[in-house]
């Protein structure tokens, strides 16, 4: 039996050699590629956000002076990123909650370096993800009608005016669609961030309570942000 089996692989060698033309054929390797993801697509994202107006000094979420205002309000952002490393937005800001003395809008346009903690062999995989915040914007307050006393000679009266530098820092967590394995597209984030957007801005103090200028001739904001995301 044992010379049957060997005779018949002999035969089905010399056949292949035959076939051939006499000469060794190599197997055909198929080169194996890579999965590519891509990283890059349009982005939207609203955050609901708690912003310190403060002149001199501030603490969060208490009203430690009478010029510190502690508002909160809605931002919308319209984002693209790049890659996984870069991203850039857009961002128009609006207060509506907690206004004593401060009525304010903004917006803002961000340069935003990111880093991913994410599994290249395993897109499927949720993740985290930190970035910073570097740009320009323009901020706009005035006096309201709110809670502090005697804020009745700044109501409507603009506070602050200008453009000024901006930057921030961030945490996301990214909900990954695994219908959607090619690229992160349909992925979700809920993040949450710190953002100045304005420090130590000259302002005219007679309309901050008439209080005296050389202590309240400046005006800053900052503030923190909570969000959800959706990649196109």
């Amino acid at each position: 039996m044992k010379k049957i089996v060997l005779s018949g692989i002999v035969s089905i060698v010399l056949s292949t050699l035959s076939i051939a033309g006499d000469k060794y054929v190599a197997p055909v390797v198929v080169p194996v590629v890579p999965v590519t993801h891509d990283t890059s697509g349009v982005y939207i994202s609203g955050a609901l956000y708690y912003n310190n107006v403060y002149s001199t000094g501030y603490n969060w979420f208490t009203k430690s002076t009478d010029t510190q205002d502690e508002i909160g309000g809605l931002t919308a952002i319209v984002g693209y990123n790049y890659n996984e490393y870069l991203a850039f937005e857009a961002r128009i800001s609006k207060s509506f909650l907690e206004e004593d003395y401060a009525d304010e809008y903004h917006y803002s346009f961000f340069v935003k370096p990111q880093y991913r903690f994410r599994d290249e062999n395993n897109y499927e995989d949720n993740y985290f993800t930190l970035y910073g915040l570097l740009g320009f914007g323009y901020v706009n307050i005035e006096g309201t009608d709110g809670n502090t006393p005697g804020a009745t000679e700044i109501i409507g009266k603009t506070i602050a005016d200008d453009w000024t530098f901006q930057y921030g820092v961030g945490v996301s967590y990214t909900f990954v669609d695994k219908e959607h394995p090619e690229s992160d597209a349909g992925d979700w984030s809920v993040f949450a961030e710190y953002t100045m957007y304005m420090d130590d801005q000259s302002i005219d103090s007679t309309r901050l309570y008439n209080y005296n200028s050389n202590y309240y001739d400046k005006l800053s904001m900052n503030g923190l942000s909570i969000g959800v995301s959706y990649q196109f």
